[in-house]
C-alpha cells in the first residue's frame, strides 16, 4: 500500500512550511544505526525534530489525517523535518512505526531526487533480510507539496543523484498507531 497525494497543503500553507524549513528550523546531523558510526555512509541527513514545534507537528498530523483519511493516535518522537544531500542511496526500513507519511516540502521537481521502494527479489522465506536481496520496484519523483504514505517496513531510500550538492527538504511522520477511516 503506497498512496501518493499531490497538493497536500494549500498554497499559502506550503509557503509558510517552506519558509520555516528553509529559514527557521534548526537542524542537527542524524545517522543510521543510532549514530554508532558517524561516517558519510551512515549520515542520514539533518533533522529538525517536530517535537520541538508542537503546533507544526499537530498541523502536519491534521493535514495527514484529512488527506489520507486516517485517525492518527500516536506519532513517534523522531518525526521531523529533514534536510538532505542526495548523494547516495541508503535503503532502509523504519521499525519505529507502522506507516510513514513523507511530505515533500522544497527541492527541484525531478525524478532524480524522489523516493524509491524495493521489493524482495527472492521468494525464499528463509533468506536473511538484506537489501542485496531486494530490487528497485517503485520510484516516486520529487514534487514540492506531494505526500507519500507507505508501510514503514517497506525498504525505501532517497533517490541518489549525480548532481553535486542537490538538496531537498522533506518531513516524515512515523505513525505508530492509526485507524483507517
Amino acid at each position: 500500500m503506497i498512496k501518493i497525494i499531490d497538493n497536500f497543503f494549500k498554497d499559502e500553507d506550503l509557503k509558510k512550511v517552506q519558509d520555516f524549513a528553509l529559514t527557521k528550523a534548526f537542524y542537527t546531523p542524524r545517522f543510521f544505526d543510532d549514530g554508532k558510526s558517524r561516517s558519510k555512509e551512515n549520515h542520514y541527513g539533518n533533522r529538525f525534530a517536530l517535537d520541538n514545534d508542537k503546533d507544526l507537528l499537530e498541523f502536519f498530523k491534521k493535514q495527514s489525517e484529512t488527506k489520507f483519511n486516517l485517525e492518527i493516535s500516536k506519532i513517534h518522537s523522531d518525526s521531523g523535518l529533514d534536510q538532505r544531500n542526495l548523494d547516495h542511496f541508503k535503503p532502509h526500513t523504519d521499525p519505529v512505526a507502522k506507516i510513514n507519511i513523507l511530505i515533500m516540502i522544497y527541492g527541484p521537481t525531478a525524478v532524480s531526487n524522489g523516493t524509491v521502494f524495493y521489493t524482495k527479489s527472492s521468494n525464499n522465506p528463509n533468506e536473511e533480510i538484506d537489501v542485496a536481496n531486494y530490487e528497485l520496484d517503485i520510484h516516486v519523483g520529487f514534487r514540492p507539496n506531494r505526500a507519500v504514505l507507505f508501510p514503514s517496513n517497506r525498504f525505501h531510500s532517497q533517490h541518489a543523484s549525480i548532481t553535486p550538492n542537490l538538496m531537498r527538504y522533506t518531513s516524515t511522520l512515523f505513525v505508530e498507531e492509526y485507524k483507517q477511516l
